[in-house]
């Protein structure tokens, strides 16, 4: 039942979750001036009645082509639940490598490698709750479509799925992601 609950919790953090995407340089490379770094990131909230969880996960990555983007990023999440009288709070952290290819007119795939260090928890007895830390491995495989508004600004909606779940996964299938980014 537990597993269950915090299934329900993951998703809806994720779904509800907002994140920007922030990148260094223009879509294209018709003008040669622009950098092909990408430097950004994602930060999440979500909340519910009972929980909060907050993620920062700074990004920096390398356009090898105008469609082809690899990079790495770093994850911060903080988890805190409160309900029955119960009070918890986690810190996961992380990290993990991106690549997402440019199929045509905004629609990407997307694939990811994920290691987490994560606070997972869990009833030792009926009124007390306890943590254990554990190392996920996650492998996302997805794709999605921006939306550019101008060179430097776009929306985004990504859904990934997350191969290598198992029953200790923070992450429920499928994780969706929705995104804002602006060039700076």
């Amino acid at each position: 039942m537990k597993r269950h609950f915090m299934k329900k919790i993951a998703l809806c953090l994720f779904i509800f979750s907002f994140h920007s995407l922030l990148f260094s340089q223009n879509h294209s490379f018709q003008n040669q001036d622009v950098s092909r770094w990408v430097f950004g990131g994602e930060f999440g909230l979500g909340f519910t009645s009972y929980s909060a969880n907050v993620t920062v996960s700074p990004l920096i990555g390398y356009r090898i082509t105008p469609q082809w983007e690899f990079g790495t990023r770093l994850t911060y999440n903080y988890y805190s639940y409160k309900d029955l009288g119960v009070k918890a709070s986690t810190n996961n952290f992380g990290g993990g490598f991106y690549t997402i290819y440019d199929i045509y007119s905004g629609i990407f795939a997307q694939v990811e490698n994920e290691i987490l260090s994560y606070e997972q928890l869990f009833w030792s007895s009926p009124d007390q709750l306890d943590s254990e830390r554990i190392i996920i491995h996650s492998i996302f495989i997805g794709g999605g479509y921006r939306q550019f508004l101008s060179q430097n600004a776009f929306a985004s909606i990504t859904i990934l799925y997350n191969i290598n779940e198992t029953i200790d996964s923070p992450y429920v299938n499928p994780l969706f992601r929705i995104g804002f980014g602006f060039g700076f």
